[in-house]
């Protein structure tokens, strides 16, 4: 069958691959999820994702050896967002965050001529909403209910129940 057909190999050698990378995916991810094309978890060990999530076609998210990834209950994340946890990620319950979204925790310390890497955790509260684009840099906390307008670099805290907007990210109304 095989010899007749040699993109028959190719195909088997697809769905095993396949079948194991979402088995890979599956053992991070509670029940209802769903899980679009091309989402890669690496070090899915450190990555707890609540139930009826959304992760949408392109999703990236690295978990580093001492960092983690917890994301609450009904989240959703849009094309091509990016997580890089090596110092924490923390995401609440119905959090949205818009299509190529970035969220980091890894930064240098310019002081330290051997520019050190250093690790802080980021916090998104419950049902915060992130535009498209948004950047979100180390030691960031984002509080519940608030929204972060297209585009913006949040380097500092958002207080709960605010818009903030801009590079970098400022309030301009509370809700």
């Amino acid at each position: 069958m095989l010899k007749q057909n040699p993109f028959e190999l190719l195909r088997i050698l697809h769905v095993g691959l396949t079948t194991f990378h979402y088995r890979y995916i599956r053992r991070c991810v509670g029940a209802g999820t769903i899980v679009g094309r091309w989402v890669q978890i690496v070090n899915a060990n450190n990555v707890k994702i609540g139930q009826n999530c959304l992760f949408q076609d392109g999703v990236y998210m690295r978990a580093g050896n001492q960092g983690w990834i917890t994301i609450g209950d009904r989240a959703a994340f849009n094309s091509y967002t990016k997580l890089f946890a090596h110092g924490g990620i923390e995401v609440g319950e119905e959090v949205q965050i818009g299509p190529g979204s970035l969220i980091t925790t890894t930064d240098h310390d310019y002081y330290d001529e051997n520019l050190q890497t250093v690790f802080k955790k980021v916090t998104i509260g419950k049902r915060a909403w992130l535009g498209a684009n948004v950047t979100v840099l180390p030691g960031v906390t984002i509080g519940e209910y608030s929204v972060i307008g297209a585009g913006a670099v949040v380097n500092k805290d958002i207080p709960p129940r605010s818009i903030a907007v801009g590079v970098p990210a400022k309030v301009i109304k509370s809700l």
